[in-house]
């Protein structure tokens, strides 16, 4: 892609963002260096970015924090999310907010009941409480569920204290990344907002009564939580993986791996029984997936 076409390209895409935003593409400044891999970056109205590399002609990253959100509104919103995902764009980071006006549950009253024995998380890594920080009145409350390098996180705080007051709520912060961010896009473009977040909500941490029923899926919600849920049934985190054959399987190792495979070999003065090693060893790790995907794959011979 030529200088002249990907200068289009980046007009083109800066013009749709602006629209989005109720702005114009004039209301974007340059910035002096690229952003991570990017070589171009820049920011436009609310603090929004995009980040540019000419080389790659259709890589853009475009990043709307809370502020850019807002100006844009719901409905421009949504079309601008519709639209990137049936283009094929992919999301690398939503987050879903959700704010308590009514403070039914403060944050100290997550913390103690994520604690309990009422809880249902719905990923390993939701069990790792990684930052706390009650009451410190620098700070207000908050309380984090999650690993920072996870691909869900939640994050429950005091919103009023963080904005001065203009907004008098407990906040429920849902940061999803990578494949999560993917669905969540994918929920938002084609469904009911208020929905999509509580379900998603529900779908990463839940609370029920565990005195009200044997089994967990028939316990009633714990109350506070079913008010501020409203009744909402979890949603996948992620779109199905599809089984790759033992083909596909086979084609990806030599992509990835062929290189140190034949360092190794030359390693060895190309002797393949260090190799056959490898693979006798690899034959007792495997586990009955592996044993069936084999199995599937002499059939079709």
């Amino acid at each position: 892609m030529s200088r002249l076409q990907a200068d289009q390209y980046l007009y083109d895409v800066i013009e749709r963002v602006s629209d989005v935003l109720g702005g114009a593409p004039g209301d974007w400044i340059e910035q002096e260096q690229g952003f991570k891999s990017y070589r171009r970056s820049l920011m436009g109205p609310a603090n929004s970015r995009l980040h540019f590399d000419p080389r790659n002609g259709s890589d853009f990253n475009v990043s709307l924090p809370g502020q850019a959100c807002q100006r844009a509104g719901t409905e421009h919103l949504r079309m601008f999310i519709s639209s990137f995902v049936d283009m094929g764009a992919k999301a690398q980071r939503v987050d879903l907010t959700l704010d308590d006006y009514e403070k039914r549950i403060t944050p100290a009253r997550f913390l103690e009941e994520i604690r309990g024995p009422n809880k249902v998380a719905h990923s390993k890594k939701a069990l790792t409480i990684t930052g706390v920080e009650l009451g410190k009145p620098d700070t207000g409350e908050t309380v984090y569920l999650g690993a920072p390098q996870s691909n869900r996180r939640l994050r429950v705080y005091d919103k009023s204290f963080e904005s001065g007051g203009l907004i008098d709520a407990y906040r429920w912060e849902l940061q999803e990344r990578g494949r999560a961010a993917e669905k969540a896009a994918y929920d938002l473009a084609y469904g009911n907002w208020n929905e999509v977040i509580r379900r998603r909500l529900v779908g990463f941490v839940d609370f029920r009564e565990r005195e009200s029923a044997p089994r967990i899926q028939d316990r009633a919600r714990w109350g506070l939580y079913e008010e501020l849920m409203e009744g909402a049934d979890k949603a996948e985190a992620y779109f199905p993986v599809e089984e790759k054959s033992i083909e596909e399987i086979e084609q990806w190792f030599i992509k990835q791996y062929a290189p140190t495979l034949a360092m190794l070999l030359q390693h060895h003065g190309g002797d393949l029984s260090a190799i056959a090693e490898y693979a006798r060893g690899g034959r007792r790790r495997l586990r009955p997936k592996h044993l069936a995907l084999i199995a599937s794959a002499k059939k079709k011979y």
